[in-house]
């Protein structure tokens, strides 16, 4: 279960499923967040139902799909072997993109955000610090936003204007752990790094993006 949160609320559903995380417990939803407004939005994390993001990782391949989208809130879905695996919820706000359910369990404190925004964009330099709590796991550490304008080699070919993100130190239920994230613009995240509990690293690249 430990393992499932951790990677959960950085790694996304997807990073569970490339790690071949044990199935998820059903738990007490925590309460929910109040809504982000109507108008939050970003090209660094498109959410239009209906669209996917193909991810590889070592041969294994994953689909993440949005699967409802609410006013700046999206419900995505993990599927691995055709089947649904695993959901999250991204919401956008004024200040950034929050990951604020992993299996339709609440994050308290708001949420983790990933990604800072200011009109809409990531600020190279931008640094945050999270505490929140999912369950009995407490989640503290600080992010920032180490680059913006990287041209990034992915699976799917060169990305361009990539915001690059990294969260080097962070403590979860006593467990370290350490994330980045590549964002690129009408796409969202094209690769992700993360290591839990001193393990080897683990790298999800985007192999394919549909809008719809």
């Amino acid at each position: 279960m430990r393992k499932l949160f951790l990677g959960l609320l950085f790694a996304g559903a997807c990073g569970l499923v490339i790690a071949q995380a044990p199935a998820p417990g059903t738990g007490t939803p925590a309460p929910v967040p109040a809504p982000a407004p109507a108008g939050a939005t970003t090209d660094f994390f498109p959410l239009v139902k209906g669209a996917s993001w193909t991810y590889s990782s070592n041969n294994t391949e994953v689909i993440v799909k949005v699967d409802s989208v609410n006013g700046s809130e999206a419900k995505l879905v993990t599927e691995f072997g055709g089947k649904p695996v695993a959901n999250e919820t991204i919401t956008i706000k004024a200040d950034g993109v929050y990951r604020t359910k992993v299996n339709d369990t609440a994050i308290d404190g708001g949420g983790v955000k990933i990604l800072a925004l200011k009109d809409g964009k990531p600020t190279k330099g931008d640094k945050w610090s999270v505490a929140s709590k999912i369950q009995s796991s407490e989640v503290k550490g600080d992010f920032e936003t180490k680059d913006v304008g990287l041209t990034v080699k992915v699976a799917a070919g060169d990305q361009k204007d990539v915001a690059y993100v990294e969260g080097p130190k962070f403590t979860i239920a006593n467990t370290e752990t350490s994330v980045k994230y590549w964002f690129a613009p009408k796409t969202g995240i094209i690769k992700l790094e993360y290591s839990i509990g001193g393990q080897a690293n683990t790298v999800l690249e985007l192999k394919g993006y549909k809008a719809q």
